[in-house]
């Protein structure tokens, strides 16, 4: 990671010699990320602020806007606008402060002071006032938490100081790259001078087979090659970071779901051409043996069983059942031998289908691995979110599989809730619903078997994730067999109430969910 302490420090640097004085007068906000605009004596700039563990920066940038737009804090937005009348970094830290001047809404000057931390993965950016009292926070830590804490009208606590490097000159305190700077033939004179004076201000655009850096030296392992403009060039090399990261991310996606439909297909395949073996020949044969031997029971009225050869050669008995003539015995047999043929013929047409679907699938499997655009890997995403969306509206109730099997079926709305509990549901299946929270039924299809722990939490997990409460912890749900369920008089379909329940704590498991294949449908429904 470059935009290590001494990129902060050439950040400083500059902002000090060309941002002082500024006015902040809009700010904007993304997920993770700061986009403020400034008004200096030069014209107007953005600093992007970027606080996600792993590429957190800031620098100024040539980026409009922010793609999916956020309103802001309200902390935040309130002192927009506010003046930029200093700026300080500790030395060799990642900890940037703004001392600002805003107005509140008196009118009246406000003094304080804004802190971005880019140190480690709690990145945060905190308000402090001109007492030293946190006003807020991006992340609030409260008192009791191991470590310090951040929270509002407490005393500001900034991060542990780091060791100064330069005090003692001990490269063990270094960043990793400067560290590799000083191996490398260079000393600490320079380092501490260029230090001071903030570095020079091209910095430098680094490569090598695997990526591209940008830091304030040249190091050992990439080619160097001097960069115009060290901000515009982090702006750069950072936005295609960022665009790697989306397509390794998205390569995961569509990997995924690609691999879960082609294992879907392969196990549908498989069951599919073992039943297409099931020709129902032997049920034809037991037809026929029953019209070719129907004389015997005829002639002996209390003949029950009739054991003859059957037709290849191996002995077979014929068993009849109370009430049943050797008629309708044959009928049964010719009933099965034609439910199995229709099977085959529809197998014989389906299988295909799914082939040539797993065909595609695998190809698109080689294709994923290749470098598109980000719309590439979106498109394909959608492509699989609306084939699920269209499977699952031939199918009523959303429809998963637990750990050992078992049928979960969940509603999507009240109309279906009420018909899943009362007309789907057998009576000794498992009723599931999240507690005092708006949501779907759930049914665990068990029958009068007791469900292994893991099937009932699977369901569990499903009635938490298809309910208000799916952002919670600990979320109670309760559940009980379905016939201990009635409807709620005079009230609106799917309102219920039940007995003899018992209760579960469940905190949503995304392993869980993956598995089950929640968050999938829960895509393919957005």
């Amino acid at each position: 990671m470059p935009f290590d302490a001494l990129a902060m420090r050439a950040v400083e640097a500059r902002w000090r010699r060309d941002l002082i004085g500024a006015v902040c007068v809009k700010v904007q906000q993304s997920g993770d990320r700061l986009l403020l605009t400034l008004k200096t004596h030069a014209g107007t700039v953005q600093v992007l602020v970027v606080l996600q563990p792993g590429i957190q920066r800031l620098h100024r940038t040539s980026r409009q806007t922010l793609a999916d737009k956020r309103p802001v804090f309200p902390w935040l937005q309130k002192i927009v606008p506010f003046v930029l009348e200093d700026i300080h970094v500790p030395p060799f830290e990642r900890v940037m402060e703004w001392r600002i001047q805003s107005r509140d809404d008196w009118g009246q000057d406000l003094p304080g002071r804004l802190v971005i931390e880019l140190a480690g993965h709690l990145t945060n950016v905190v308000l402090v006032d001109d007492a030293g009292l946190v006003v807020d926070a991006w992340r609030k830590v409260p008192p009791g938490r191991p470590g310090r804490h951040v929270w509002p009208r407490l005393p500001y606590q900034p991060p542990p100081p780091l060791m100064n490097p330069l005090d003692l000159r001990n490269a063990a305190d270094l960043p990793p790259w400067a560290r590799r700077w000083l191996e490398d033939g260079h000393d600490w004179e320079t380092l501490e001078q260029d230090f001071q004076n903030g570095f020079p201000d091209s910095g430098w655009i680094l490569t090598n087979p695997q990526n591209q850096e940008v830091w304030v030296y040249p190091v050992p392992g990439y080619q160097g090659q001097p960069a115009q403009n060290f901000e515009e060039a982090l702006d750069i090399v950072f936005q295609d970071k960022e665009r790697r990261r989306q397509r390794d991310a998205l390569v995961k996606q569509v990997t995924a779901e690609v691999e879960n439909r082609i294992g879907h297909l392969t196990a549908k395949l498989s069951q599919y051409q073992q039943d297409r073996l099931e020709d129902g020949a032997k049920d034809k044969e037991w037809g026929d043996l029953w019209l070719t031997y129907q004389y015997a029971f005829k002639a002996d009225p209390s003949l029950g069983a009739f054991t003859v050869t059957g037709f290849d050669g191996e002995p077979k008995t014929l068993v009849l059942e109370e009430n049943q003539t050797p008629a309708d015995a044959a009928a049964l047999a010719y009933r099965r031998y034609k439910k199995a043929k229709a099977r085959q013929e529809a197998l014989d047409r389906l299988i295909p289908i799914l082939q040539s679907e797993r065909q595609n699938l695998q190809r698109l499997l080689q294709q994923v691995g290749e470098d598109h655009p980000l719309d590439w890997y979106k498109t394909q995403l959608k492509a699989t979110a609306l084939a699920k969306t269209d499977q699952n509206q031939r199918l009523p109730y959303r429809r998963f599989h637990s750990l050992h099997g078992l049928e979960i079926l969940v509603g999507r709305n009240r109309d279906e809730n009420a018909k899943l509990t009362f007309q789907k549901a057998r009576p000794d299946d498992i009723w599931l619903h999240a507690k005092q929270a708006p949501g779907s039924h759930v049914i665990l299809a068990t029958g009068r078997t007791n469900p292994d722990l893991e099937d009932l939490l699977d369901a569990a997990e499903l009635a938490v994730f298809f309910s208000s409460a799916q952002d919670s912890s600990s979320v109670p749900v309760d559940y009980t067999r379905r016939k201990f369920v009635r409807k709620r008089p005079h009230a609106e379909p799917g309102q219920v109430l039940y007995q003899r329940e018992k209760t579960l704590y469940i905190t949503p498991n995304p392993d869980r969910l993956r598995r089950l294949g929640a968050i999938s449908e829960k895509l393919a429904e957005s």
